[in-house]
Protein backbone atom coordinates (compact mmCIF):
# COMPACT_ATOMS: atom_id res chain seq x y z
CA UNK A 1 0.00 0.00 0.00
CA UNK A 2 1.40 3.48 -0.86
CA UNK A 3 0.99 6.56 0.71
CA UNK A 4 -1.64 8.77 -0.39
CA UNK A 5 -1.76 12.36 1.62
CA UNK A 6 -5.35 12.12 2.31
CA UNK A 7 -6.60 15.13 4.90
CA UNK A 8 -6.67 12.95 8.48
CA UNK A 9 -10.36 14.57 8.97
CA UNK A 10 -11.49 12.77 6.00
CA UNK A 11 -9.85 9.20 6.54
CA UNK A 12 -11.45 9.27 9.79
CA UNK A 13 -14.63 9.93 9.03
CA UNK A 14 -15.03 7.79 6.51
CA UNK A 15 -14.32 5.22 9.10
CA UNK A 16 -16.69 6.52 11.48
CA UNK A 17 -19.72 6.62 9.58
CA UNK A 18 -18.62 2.98 7.96
CA UNK A 19 -18.15 1.45 10.41
CA UNK A 20 -21.38 2.52 12.75
CA UNK A 21 -22.94 1.77 9.28
CA UNK A 22 -22.01 -1.88 8.95
CA UNK A 23 -22.82 -2.56 12.65
CA UNK A 24 -26.73 -2.19 11.32
CA UNK A 25 -25.79 -4.20 8.24
CA UNK A 26 -24.65 -6.95 10.07
CA UNK A 27 -27.44 -7.37 12.45
CA UNK A 28 -29.79 -7.06 9.29
CA UNK A 29 -27.99 -9.68 7.44
CA UNK A 30 -28.54 -12.14 10.85
CA UNK A 31 -32.23 -10.81 11.63
CA UNK A 32 -32.59 -11.10 7.80
CA UNK A 33 -30.57 -13.97 6.96
CA UNK A 34 -29.83 -12.50 4.13
CA UNK A 35 -26.18 -13.72 2.63
CA UNK A 36 -25.20 -10.66 0.05
CA UNK A 37 -25.51 -8.54 2.45
CA UNK A 38 -23.23 -10.25 4.92
CA UNK A 39 -20.98 -10.04 2.05
CA UNK A 40 -21.47 -6.97 1.08
CA UNK A 41 -20.56 -6.09 5.00
CA UNK A 42 -17.11 -8.08 4.80
CA UNK A 43 -16.61 -6.16 1.90
CA UNK A 44 -16.77 -2.93 3.76
CA UNK A 45 -14.45 -3.88 6.57
CA UNK A 46 -11.55 -4.22 4.12
CA UNK A 47 -12.62 -0.66 3.31
CA UNK A 48 -11.98 0.34 6.80
CA UNK A 49 -8.99 -1.67 7.34
CA UNK A 50 -7.34 0.09 4.28
CA UNK A 51 -8.54 3.25 5.85
CA UNK A 52 -6.91 2.63 8.84
CA UNK A 53 -3.77 2.05 7.62
CA UNK A 54 -3.72 5.33 5.68
CA UNK A 55 -4.81 7.20 8.61
CA UNK A 56 -1.89 6.06 10.20
CA UNK A 57 0.65 6.33 7.64
CA UNK A 58 -1.06 10.01 7.57
CA UNK A 59 -0.41 10.96 11.13
CA UNK A 60 3.40 9.62 11.21
CA UNK A 61 4.06 11.99 8.27
CA UNK A 62 2.33 14.30 10.37
CA UNK A 63 3.89 14.90 13.63
CA UNK A 64 6.62 16.64 13.70
CA UNK A 65 7.97 16.67 17.20
CA UNK A 66 6.97 14.69 20.43
CA UNK A 67 3.93 17.55 21.33
CA UNK A 68 2.62 16.52 17.60
CA UNK A 69 2.54 12.93 18.27
CA UNK A 70 1.18 13.30 21.66
CA UNK A 71 -1.86 15.23 20.62
CA UNK A 72 -2.31 13.04 17.59
CA UNK A 73 -2.27 10.07 19.74
CA UNK A 74 -6.14 9.93 20.64
CA UNK A 75 -6.93 10.17 17.06
CA UNK A 76 -4.92 6.90 16.26
CA UNK A 77 -6.30 5.69 19.22
CA UNK A 78 -9.99 6.21 18.45
CA UNK A 79 -9.12 5.60 14.43
CA UNK A 80 -8.11 1.76 15.77
CA UNK A 81 -11.61 1.54 18.03
CA UNK A 82 -13.46 2.35 14.68
CA UNK A 83 -11.62 -0.62 12.83
CA UNK A 84 -12.55 -2.79 16.02
CA UNK A 85 -16.24 -1.70 15.67
CA UNK A 86 -16.04 -2.62 11.96
CA UNK A 87 -14.68 -6.25 12.71
CA UNK A 88 -17.03 -6.70 15.21
CA UNK A 89 -19.67 -6.26 12.48
CA UNK A 90 -17.69 -8.44 9.49
CA UNK A 91 -17.83 -11.25 13.01
CA UNK A 92 -22.13 -10.89 12.58
CA UNK A 93 -21.69 -10.98 9.03
CA UNK A 94 -19.70 -14.02 9.26
CA UNK A 95 -22.35 -15.79 11.47
CA UNK A 96 -24.64 -15.71 8.21
CA UNK A 97 -21.93 -16.19 4.96
CA UNK A 98 -20.71 -19.81 7.27
CA UNK A 99 -24.32 -20.62 7.15
CA UNK A 100 -24.36 -21.01 10.86
CA UNK A 101 -27.55 -18.54 10.95
CA UNK A 102 -29.09 -17.15 14.25
CA UNK A 103 -32.13 -18.84 16.24
CA UNK A 104 -36.14 -17.59 15.10
CA UNK A 105 -35.59 -15.60 18.74
CA UNK A 106 -33.68 -13.05 17.55
CA UNK A 107 -36.82 -11.70 16.08
CA UNK A 108 -37.76 -11.24 19.39
CA UNK A 109 -35.27 -9.63 20.48
CA UNK A 110 -35.10 -7.10 17.69
CA UNK A 111 -38.52 -5.88 18.54
CA UNK A 112 -37.21 -4.77 21.97
CA UNK A 113 -33.86 -2.95 21.64
CA UNK A 114 -34.38 0.86 21.72
CA UNK A 115 -33.57 1.34 17.95
CA UNK A 116 -35.57 -1.21 15.08
CA UNK A 117 -34.94 -2.71 12.10
CA UNK A 118 -37.04 -3.21 9.41
CA UNK A 119 -37.27 -5.06 6.00
CA UNK A 120 -40.06 -4.01 3.77
CA UNK A 121 -40.87 -4.35 -0.12
CA UNK A 122 -42.23 -1.23 -1.89
CA UNK A 123 -45.78 -1.98 -3.38
CA UNK A 124 -46.34 -0.48 -6.49
CA UNK A 125 -49.46 1.58 -5.59
CA UNK A 126 -46.89 3.12 -2.14
CA UNK A 127 -46.83 6.62 -2.44
CA UNK A 128 -43.02 6.43 -1.77
CA UNK A 129 -42.49 5.46 -5.52
CA UNK A 130 -40.90 7.47 -7.40
CA UNK A 131 -40.03 10.02 -4.55
CA UNK A 132 -36.54 10.62 -3.65
CA UNK A 133 -34.94 10.08 -0.14
CA UNK A 134 -34.39 13.30 0.70
CA UNK A 135 -38.48 14.28 -0.13
CA UNK A 136 -39.30 11.57 2.35
CA UNK A 137 -37.65 13.69 5.32
CA UNK A 138 -37.54 10.49 7.28
CA UNK A 139 -35.45 11.38 10.24
CA UNK A 140 -37.09 14.65 10.95
CA UNK A 141 -40.98 12.74 10.36
CA UNK A 142 -40.59 9.78 12.12
CA UNK A 143 -37.29 9.13 13.70
CA UNK A 144 -35.83 6.54 10.52
CA UNK A 145 -33.24 6.43 8.28
CA UNK A 146 -33.22 4.18 4.99
CA UNK A 147 -29.92 1.97 5.34
CA UNK A 148 -29.64 -0.23 2.60
CA UNK A 149 -31.83 -0.59 -0.61
CA UNK A 150 -31.87 -4.25 -2.84
CA UNK A 151 -32.89 -3.79 -6.34
CA UNK A 152 -32.98 -6.64 -8.02
CA UNK A 153 -30.41 -9.08 -7.35
CA UNK A 154 -28.27 -5.72 -6.19
CA UNK A 155 -27.50 -3.61 -2.75
CA UNK A 156 -27.13 -0.21 -2.48
CA UNK A 157 -25.94 0.56 0.88
CA UNK A 158 -26.31 4.16 2.60
CA UNK A 159 -28.34 5.31 -0.14
CA UNK A 160 -27.65 8.79 -1.33
CA UNK A 161 -30.43 11.69 -0.44
CA UNK A 162 -31.39 11.98 -4.48
CA UNK A 163 -31.55 7.72 -4.69
CA UNK A 164 -34.95 7.11 -6.26
CA UNK A 165 -37.45 4.91 -4.37
CA UNK A 166 -38.71 2.45 -7.09
CA UNK A 167 -41.44 -0.39 -6.74
CA UNK A 168 -40.18 -3.71 -5.91
CA UNK A 169 -37.28 -2.43 -3.93
CA UNK A 170 -37.04 -4.20 -0.69
CA UNK A 171 -35.75 -1.53 2.30
CA UNK A 172 -33.84 -1.95 5.01
CA UNK A 173 -34.42 0.65 7.57
CA UNK A 174 -33.46 1.91 11.13
CA UNK A 175 -35.23 3.90 13.53
CA UNK A 176 -37.80 4.31 16.25
CA UNK A 177 -40.33 2.02 16.87
CA UNK A 178 -43.34 3.65 16.08
CA UNK A 179 -41.38 5.25 13.22
CA UNK A 180 -40.56 1.82 11.13
CA UNK A 181 -44.18 0.37 12.26
CA UNK A 182 -45.34 3.47 10.25
CA UNK A 183 -42.82 3.88 7.07
CA UNK A 184 -43.52 0.08 7.13
CA UNK A 185 -47.49 0.37 6.55
CA UNK A 186 -46.28 3.34 3.36
CA UNK A 187 -44.14 1.29 2.14
CA UNK A 188 -46.58 -2.23 1.94
CA UNK A 189 -49.45 -0.31 1.90
CA UNK A 190 -51.06 -2.71 4.88
CA UNK A 191 -50.19 -3.09 8.96
CA UNK A 192 -47.16 -4.96 9.69
CA UNK A 193 -48.14 -8.97 11.65
CA UNK A 194 -46.75 -9.72 14.96
CA UNK A 195 -44.36 -12.63 14.90
CA UNK A 196 -43.90 -14.91 17.71
CA UNK A 197 -40.45 -16.15 17.51
CA UNK A 198 -40.77 -18.37 20.78
CA UNK A 199 -40.43 -22.27 20.07
CA UNK A 200 -43.26 -24.33 21.52
CA UNK A 201 -40.39 -26.42 23.77
CA UNK A 202 -39.19 -23.88 25.80
CA UNK A 203 -40.82 -22.35 28.54
CA UNK A 204 -41.91 -18.74 28.67
CA UNK A 205 -39.60 -17.82 31.63
CA UNK A 206 -36.27 -19.11 29.76
CA UNK A 207 -37.66 -17.02 26.73
CA UNK A 208 -38.08 -13.94 28.05
CA UNK A 209 -34.71 -13.90 30.36
CA UNK A 210 -33.08 -14.53 27.19
CA UNK A 211 -34.48 -12.09 25.09
CA UNK A 212 -34.31 -9.25 27.79
CA UNK A 213 -30.81 -10.37 28.34
CA UNK A 214 -29.43 -9.61 24.90
CA UNK A 215 -32.24 -6.55 24.37
CA UNK A 216 -30.08 -5.41 27.43
CA UNK A 217 -26.46 -5.93 25.87
CA UNK A 218 -27.29 -4.91 22.38
CA UNK A 219 -28.67 -1.56 23.99
CA UNK A 220 -26.08 -0.70 26.19
CA UNK A 221 -23.02 -1.42 24.04
CA UNK A 222 -24.55 0.59 21.35
CA UNK A 223 -25.39 3.73 24.19
CA UNK A 224 -21.26 3.09 25.01
CA UNK A 225 -20.11 3.85 21.54
CA UNK A 226 -22.80 7.32 21.84
CA UNK A 227 -21.22 7.85 25.35
CA UNK A 228 -17.85 8.08 24.15
CA UNK A 229 -17.61 10.12 21.32
CA UNK A 230 -19.98 12.84 23.80
CA UNK A 231 -16.76 12.29 26.03
CA UNK A 232 -14.17 12.84 23.35
CA UNK A 233 -16.78 16.26 21.93
CA UNK A 234 -17.55 17.70 25.51
CA UNK A 235 -13.98 16.19 27.06
CA UNK A 236 -15.93 14.61 29.71
CA UNK A 237 -14.31 12.75 32.40
CA UNK A 238 -17.80 12.02 34.13
CA UNK A 239 -18.89 10.81 30.82
CA UNK A 240 -16.18 8.63 30.40
CA UNK A 241 -15.88 7.18 33.54
CA UNK A 242 -19.43 5.88 32.82
CA UNK A 243 -18.35 4.32 29.71
CA UNK A 244 -15.94 2.72 31.50
CA UNK A 245 -18.41 1.61 34.17
CA UNK A 246 -20.61 0.18 31.76
CA UNK A 247 -17.53 -1.81 30.51
CA UNK A 248 -17.70 -3.46 33.41
CA UNK A 249 -21.37 -4.30 33.48
CA UNK A 250 -21.42 -5.71 29.98
CA UNK A 251 -18.74 -8.18 30.88
CA UNK A 252 -21.00 -9.35 33.54
CA UNK A 253 -23.87 -8.86 31.59
CA UNK A 254 -22.69 -11.40 28.50
CA UNK A 255 -21.34 -14.13 30.41
CA UNK A 256 -24.69 -14.53 31.84
CA UNK A 257 -26.29 -14.37 28.51
CA UNK A 258 -24.07 -17.00 27.64
CA UNK A 259 -25.36 -19.22 30.58
CA UNK A 260 -28.49 -18.73 29.82
CA UNK A 261 -28.44 -19.86 26.05
CA UNK A 262 -26.30 -22.90 27.65
CA UNK A 263 -28.64 -23.72 30.20
CA UNK A 264 -32.19 -23.27 28.00
CA UNK A 265 -34.17 -26.38 26.79
CA UNK A 266 -33.55 -26.03 23.34
CA UNK A 267 -33.67 -29.51 20.93
CA UNK A 268 -30.32 -30.68 19.31
CA UNK A 269 -30.96 -29.70 15.50
CA UNK A 270 -31.12 -25.87 17.22
CA UNK A 271 -27.66 -26.18 17.91
CA UNK A 272 -26.35 -23.25 14.67
CA UNK A 273 -28.68 -21.33 15.90
CA UNK A 274 -27.64 -21.35 19.62
CA UNK A 275 -24.04 -20.80 18.18
CA UNK A 276 -24.89 -17.21 16.07
CA UNK A 277 -27.08 -16.56 18.96
CA UNK A 278 -23.68 -16.91 21.23
CA UNK A 279 -21.35 -15.03 18.81
CA UNK A 280 -24.00 -12.51 18.42
CA UNK A 281 -23.61 -11.68 22.05
CA UNK A 282 -19.33 -12.07 21.60
CA UNK A 283 -19.81 -9.22 18.84
CA UNK A 284 -21.88 -6.90 21.18
CA UNK A 285 -18.85 -7.57 24.12
CA UNK A 286 -16.11 -6.49 20.84
CA UNK A 287 -18.41 -2.78 20.63
CA UNK A 288 -18.09 -2.17 24.00
CA UNK A 289 -14.64 -2.73 24.15
CA UNK A 290 -14.01 -0.94 21.03
CA UNK A 291 -16.06 2.03 23.10
CA UNK A 292 -14.26 1.47 26.63
CA UNK A 293 -11.16 1.92 24.24
CA UNK A 294 -12.03 5.37 23.23
CA UNK A 295 -13.02 6.76 26.27
CA UNK A 296 -9.86 6.28 27.25
CA UNK A 297 -8.39 9.10 25.41
CA UNK A 298 -10.13 11.34 27.91
CA UNK A 299 -9.47 9.41 31.21
CA UNK A 300 -5.91 9.47 30.05
CA UNK A 301 -5.66 13.13 30.14
CA UNK A 302 -5.07 13.35 26.32
CA UNK A 303 -7.00 17.03 25.15
CA UNK A 304 -9.11 15.67 22.24
CA UNK A 305 -7.46 16.59 19.19
CA UNK A 306 -9.80 19.30 16.83
CA UNK A 307 -10.27 16.42 13.96
CA UNK A 308 -11.94 14.21 16.53
CA UNK A 309 -14.83 16.87 17.26
CA UNK A 310 -14.84 17.98 14.06
CA UNK A 311 -15.30 14.94 12.69
CA UNK A 312 -17.85 13.45 15.44
CA UNK A 313 -20.06 17.08 14.41
CA UNK A 314 -19.84 16.35 10.72
CA UNK A 315 -20.53 12.20 10.81
CA UNK A 316 -23.65 10.83 9.52
CA UNK A 317 -24.58 9.63 12.94
CA UNK A 318 -23.77 12.60 14.91
CA UNK A 319 -23.70 13.77 18.80
CA UNK A 320 -24.89 16.68 20.45
CA UNK A 321 -25.57 18.59 23.24
CA UNK A 322 -28.83 21.27 23.73
CA UNK A 323 -29.23 23.13 26.62
CA UNK A 324 -32.66 23.43 27.70
CA UNK A 325 -33.93 27.22 28.09
CA UNK A 326 -36.54 28.00 30.64
CA UNK A 327 -39.70 28.77 27.81
CA UNK A 328 -38.97 25.22 25.73
CA UNK A 329 -41.71 22.97 25.53
CA UNK A 330 -39.62 20.20 27.83
CA UNK A 331 -39.48 21.81 31.17
CA UNK A 332 -41.03 19.57 33.56
CA UNK A 333 -41.78 17.00 31.05
CA UNK A 334 -40.53 12.93 31.67
CA UNK A 335 -38.19 11.92 29.32
CA UNK A 336 -41.14 9.50 27.88
CA UNK A 337 -43.74 12.63 27.78
CA UNK A 338 -40.97 14.58 25.87
CA UNK A 339 -41.16 12.19 22.86
CA UNK A 340 -37.47 13.36 21.87
CA UNK A 341 -37.14 10.31 19.58
CA UNK A 342 -40.49 10.95 17.83
CA UNK A 343 -40.48 14.55 17.59
CA UNK A 344 -36.15 14.97 16.30
CA UNK A 345 -34.78 11.12 15.50
CA UNK A 346 -32.27 11.93 18.06
CA UNK A 347 -31.67 9.79 21.23
CA UNK A 348 -31.28 10.99 24.58
CA UNK A 349 -27.78 10.01 26.74
CA UNK A 350 -27.54 11.63 29.08
CA UNK A 351 -28.57 14.85 31.03
CA UNK A 352 -25.70 16.68 32.59
CA UNK A 353 -26.86 19.10 35.67
CA UNK A 354 -24.55 21.47 36.73
CA UNK A 355 -21.37 19.70 37.16
CA UNK A 356 -23.15 16.03 37.26
CA UNK A 357 -24.12 13.94 34.42
CA UNK A 358 -26.73 11.62 34.74
CA UNK A 359 -28.09 8.88 32.57
CA UNK A 360 -31.77 9.77 32.08
CA UNK A 361 -34.63 7.04 32.77
CA UNK A 362 -37.75 7.51 31.15
CA UNK A 363 -39.72 8.46 34.47
CA UNK A 364 -36.73 11.83 34.75
CA UNK A 365 -37.87 15.14 34.29
CA UNK A 366 -36.40 17.63 32.36
CA UNK A 367 -35.63 20.80 33.92
CA UNK A 368 -34.68 24.34 32.59
CA UNK A 369 -30.66 24.30 32.20
CA UNK A 370 -30.24 20.92 31.65
CA UNK A 371 -28.22 19.88 28.81
CA UNK A 372 -29.41 16.87 27.11
CA UNK A 373 -26.62 14.85 25.15
CA UNK A 374 -28.04 13.20 22.38
CA UNK A 375 -27.12 10.94 19.47
CA UNK A 376 -28.94 10.22 16.37
CA UNK A 377 -28.55 11.18 12.40
CA UNK A 378 -27.49 14.90 11.44
CA UNK A 379 -30.68 16.02 10.02
CA UNK A 380 -32.47 15.70 13.53
CA UNK A 381 -29.64 17.78 15.06
CA UNK A 382 -31.27 21.71 14.26
CA UNK A 383 -34.77 20.27 15.42
CA UNK A 384 -33.26 18.94 19.24
CA UNK A 385 -31.76 22.73 19.83
CA UNK A 386 -35.30 24.07 18.50
CA UNK A 387 -36.75 22.06 20.85
CA UNK A 388 -34.62 22.68 23.99
CA UNK A 389 -34.37 26.44 23.23
CA UNK A 390 -37.33 27.59 20.90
Amino acid sequence: MKYKPIPVRELFLEMKNLSELMIDLAYSAALFNDRELAEDVLELENRVDTLGYQLEMTIMVAARDAQDAEALTGVSTVASAADKISDAAADIAVIVTRGIGVHPIVTKVFERVEERLMQAKVDEVSKIVGKRVSDLDLAAKMGVNIIAIRRGKDWIIDPKKTAEIQAGDVLITRGTAWGTEEFKELVEGKPSEPKSGRPEHVNEKQFEEIVESFVELKDTSELMIDLSYSSLLMNSKELADEVQRLEEYVDKLHTDFELLVLKSEFKKEEAKGLLGLIRLGVATEKIADAAAQISEVVLRGIEPHPVLKLTIEQAEETVTYAQVAQNSSLVNKTLREARIPEETGMWALAIKRGDKCVRPKPESKIEAGDVIIASGYAEGEESLKRLASP
